[in-house]
């Protein structure tokens, strides 16, 4: 038996990115290449421990939103923590999540 997952055409990601970009106030949209994400949101705003490096949101349309931490401004991130919250999930359940793992990184 093999499984399928349905993978939402390109016009219905680059939608969903957008979205999920407007509801977590993103500073800007970076679009890969790449098999690991399709996409990285860079945010305002920074996780405690990684002070001076901006907190990003990346996207990969099997697995799902990711929480990281801008390593080289604009180039390369650290994953820090997976939202656990599914592939496509609300774009303000995406913010509140990573709010919520941002403040928890700080405590």
């Amino acid at each position: 038996m093999r499984a399928h997952i349905a993978i939402p055409s390109e016009s219905t990601c680059h939608r969903y990115v957008v979205a999920v970009a407007s509801s977590t106030f993103a500073e800007s949209v970076i679009w890969c290449d790449g098999p690991a994400f399709d996409a990285v949101l860079v945010l305002g705003s920074e996780i405690p421990q990684h002070s001076g490096h901006r907190a990003v949101l990346a996207w990969n349309h099997y697995f799902g939103w990711a929480l990281g931490v801008e390593t080289t401004p604009d180039t390369s991130f650290a994953v820090v923590e997976c939202l656990g919250i599914g592939r496509m999930p609300d774009p303000e359940l995406c913010a509140d999540r990573a709010v919520e793992l941002i403040a928890q990184a700080g405590s």
